[in-house]
């Protein structure tokens, strides 16, 4: 890991727990191991340091074109698992760096990022609007297959991505997102509309 990637990555666990206002050069220079010098090399204030720390963790994070690499020819049940997989693994990479209540401190961040970050509400409705339509396609693909019978695209596109953020929303309180119970929600949402042979 290059100096630069440690400090977003530190940064990130501060802003994690702590609002932006709250924290300070000092808590950075602390968390990081590094004089202020060393820091503001890479970043000119805290506000872009903190834009970093939003691009790196939650902007590039929830992109769908980096999220999700599948062959065109995907059916909605393949598409579903790898779905869960694509979380699975983001949420591993978060749980590694030991942060308490990760989940809670998040949602917290995201919302800092909305008063924070140039533009940031509209980056992210755009990655929402992208999602949707990449499970739009898939579902699309899954009618003109045979998979599913015929259903509106576009409110099953956001049942699916609907679940996921209301379950991860509901969940960040406490526990966390549990994929495997989402899973459970998405094969129960995919049986009604699968046909049967």
């Amino acid at each position: 890991m290059t100096t630069k990637e440690r400090i977003i990555e530190e940064a990130f666990k501060l802003f994690l727990n702590h609002n932006f206002e709250k924290v300070s050069i000092s808590d950075l220079e602390q968390a990081v191991g590094k004089t202020r010098g060393a820091i503001f090399y890479f970043f000119k204030n805290k506000e872009e340091l903190f834009n970093e720390v939003i691009d790196t963790y939650i902007i590039k994070t929830q992109n769908p074109s980096d999220k999700f690499n599948f062959d065109a020819n995907i059916s909605l049940d393949q598409f579903i698992n790898l779905y869960i997989n694509g979380i699975n693994t983001t949420m591993s990479k978060m749980l590694s760096l030991s942060v308490v209540n990760i989940y809670k401190g998040y949602f917290s961040l995201y919302m800092q990022a909305s008063r924070i970050y140039p533009n940031f509400a509209e980056i992210m409705t755009q990655n929402s609007v992208e999602e949707i339509n990449l499970w739009e396609k898939v579902i699309n693909r899954a009618m003109q297959s045979k998979e599913i019978k015929e259903v509106n695209t576009k409110h099953y596109a956001i049942l699916f991505r609907s679940c996921f953020l209301g379950l991860a929303f509901d969940r960040c309180l406490s526990y966390g997102l549990n994929t495997e119970e989402l899973l459970v929600l998405y094969q129960n949402i995919y049986n009604q509309i699968k046909l049967k042979f």
